[in-house]
C-alpha cells in the first residue's frame, strides 16, 4: 500500500505539509507557519517557499528541531518522515516546543537538483563569520577532471571504473574526503560551498534569532538520503570519538548507530560549512544535540555517478525550462536519492519515526514523559 505520506513533487508535499499544520491546530496546539521567501520559482513559474512551523509554547526552553531538504532532491523522504512524525503528535509539555523546517531547498527538490539555483550546496554554505569563502581539499583539483566534465556526458562513459582506480591508487579516504568536504574554488562543481551566505540559509538563520532566544536545550534531526546501504539509517555527528558527548550518546543514548564525520571512522566525512555545526556556532548558549539521520538508497558509486551526470547536463546540455527534467539524468538522480520502491519507502518511514520517538524522549528526559504526546 502506497503510503500517503510520499509526494510526486515539492508542491503536493508543501500542501500536505500545510495540512498537517491545519491539523495540529484543530487539535488544540499552538501553530506558528511561516513562509521565508527565496525569489525563486519552480518549474511551473509559482514562487517558493522555505515552510517553517513553530509548535507548542512560543517561549519554551526546550526544542526538537527537525530539518529537511537542504539538498534539494533528498528533501522527499525528509518530508514524508516529517509529514508522518507531524501526524502522530497529540500534546506536548508546557516547557517544550517543535519547529519543523520542511524543505530547506526548494529550489533543488522542484527542480530535481541537489544544489540550489546558484549550484552551491547548502550544507557547505555554514561557514564561520573568520572564515573565507575560498580553497579546496588539496585533492579536488586532481578530481576535478573526472567529476565535474565540462560536457553533458554519455551514459557510459567508464565514470565508476575510473573512479575506482582513481581511489584505488591515490587511496580511498583521501578521495572520499576531499570529493565530499566542500570546495570553495570550481563554481560549475560538486561540493561548492558558494561565495557567499546563499538567500535560503539567510532567511533561515533570521527565523531561528526570532525564535530561539529562550531556548536553553536542543535536539536537532537533520534528514538526509543517499549514503549507507539501502533502507538502512545511520545517525551522523560531527563529535570526537573520544569526547564525553559522543561516548554518551553510543553508551547510553542510541548504541553504534551513532557515527563521527571522521572520514576514517566509516561511512562519513568531514564537512566545511556544515549547517548544523555553523548554526551551533551562532547561538553557542543553547546546549545542541545535532544528529543527522542518513539513509542509504543504492550503492556509493552509483549515487556520485547520477550527480556528475546531473550536474554536466544542468551547466552544459541544451535544454530550456520546459524539457530539463526529462533528461535521463534527471530521473537518475532522483533514483539516487529517492529510490521508487515500496519496501524502501517503508522502511524510511520506519526508522524515521522510531528515531522521531526515540530522540524526542531523550529531549525530555529530565521531564515526565507525557503518555499522550504521540498516537500510537
Amino acid at each position: 500500500m502506497k503510503s500517503v505520506y510520499w509526494s510526486k513533487n515539492y508542491k503536493i508535499s508543501k500542501d500536505k505539509f500545510h495540512e498537517c499544520l491545519t491539523s495540529l491546530s484543530k487539535k488544540g496546539l499552538n501553530v506558528e507557519h511561516e513562509e521565508l521567501s527565496i525569489d525563486q520559482n519552480d518549474p511551473n513559474g509559482n514562487p517558493l517557499y522555505i515552510d517553517v512551523a513553530w509548535i507548542g509554547n512560543k517561549d519554551a526552553n526546550n526544542l526538537y528541531m527537525s530539518t529537511s531538504g537542504i539538498h534539494g532532491v533528498e528533501g522527499f523522504a525528509g518530508s514524508a518522515i516529517q509529514l508522518s512524525a507531524l501526524n502522530k503528535i497529540n500534546d506536548l509539555p508546557p516547557d517544550t516546543a517543535l519547529a519543523f523546517i520542511h524543505i530547506l531547498n526548494p529550489w533543488g527538490m522542484s527542480w530535481l537538483r541537489r544544489d540550489n539555483e546558484s549550484n552551491v550546496d547548502l550544507n557547505r554554505n555554514f561557514l564561520p563569520k573568520n572564515e573565507n569563502y575560498s580553497g579546496s581539499h588539496s585533492h579536488y583539483s586532481k578530481l576535478d577532471p573526472l567529476i565535474n566534465v565540462k560536457r553533458v556526458v554519455s551514459k557510459n562513459d567508464l565514470f565508476r571504473i575510473k573512479l575506482l582506480i582513481h581511489s584505488i591508487f591515490y587511496g580511498r579516504t583521501k578521495t572520499k574526503q576531499a570529493y565530499a568536504e566542500g570546495q570553495y574554488e570550481f563554481p560549475k562543481g560538486l561540493h561548492f560551498g558558494g561565495h557567499q551566505l546563499e538567500k535560503g540559509p539567510a532567511v533561515f538563520i533570521d527565523w531561528l534569532n526570532r525564535k530561539i532566544s529562550n531556548i536553553k536545550k536542543c535536539i536537532w534531526v537533520d534528514l538526509h538520503t543517499g549514503l549507507g546501504a539501502p533502507g538502512e539509517d545511520s545517525l551522523l555527528v560531527d563529535l570526537c570519538p573520544s569526547s564525553e558527548k559522543y561516548s554518551q550518546l553510543t553508551k547510553e543514548i542510541f548504541g553504534n548507530r551513532i557515527l563521527s564525520l571522521d572520514p576514517k571512522a566509516g561511512i562519513a566525512y568531514k564537512i566545511r560549512g556544515g549547517m548544523q555545526k555553523g548554526i551551533e556556532l551562532l547561538f553557542p548558549d543553547i546546549n545542541w544535540t545535532s544528529i543527522t539521520q542518513e539513509f542509504g538508497t543504492l550503492k556509493g558509486l552509483s549515487v556520485i555517478s547520477a550527480l556528475r551526470a546531473e550536474n554536466s547536463w544542468t551547466h552544459y546540455g541544451n535544454y530550456n525550462n520546459n524539457n530539463v527534467l526529462d533528461h535521463w539524468s534527471k530521473k537518475n538522480l532522483l533514483e539516487a536519492f529517492r529510490p521508487i520502491d515500496q519496501k524502501w519507502e517503508k522502511r524510511i518511514i520506519e526508522r524515521g519515526i522510531t528515531f522521531f520517538n526515540h530522540s524526542f524522549q531523550y529531549l525530555l528526559k529530565l521531564f515526565p514523559y507525557h503518555q499522550n504526546a504521540f498516537s500510537q
